[in-house]
């Protein structure tokens, strides 16, 4: 099991190409819940990313310091370090840190946005 320490957890909803993506910062509860949900989760091979249009997943910026960054999308979780530029690939076998991800979103997000994603896919 990873182990990870954190203070600040700043999401982007990533939808726009055009535009700047929603953005949000977890609250210390929620980030709490984050690093308890990305440690439980196991590893996996690496997967290309989708870069298409419309929604790209959540990329999520571990602040202060680590240079973390954690991609989810479509079940899959890519963590990068900044630092070495390294990444560890995780299984989110039921998509439940991303819709959790997501979840903490909805009072940022417009409802209309939220409308174009679909996790079931």
């Amino acid at each position: 099991m990873r182990t990870f320490s954190i203070t600040a957890v700043e999401v982007e909803l990533d939808i726009f190409s055009g535009m700047p993506n929603p953005v949000w910062t977890l609250a210390d509860a929620q980030s709490s819940a984050f690093v308890a949900k990305l440690s439980a989760l196991r590893g996996t091979e690496a997967r290309p990313r989708s870069d298409g249009l419309g929604y790209r997943g959540l990329i999520v910026r571990i602040r202060q310091g680590t240079g973390r960054e954690v991609r989810v999308r479509g079940g899959l979780v890519e963590i990068i370090d900044g630092s070495e530029g390294a990444s560890t690939f995780l299984s989110d076998p039921d998509r439940g840190l991303e819709r959790w991800l997501l979840s903490t979103g909805r009072r940022f997000v417009d409802d209309h946005i939220f409308r174009r994603i679909d996790v079931d896919r």
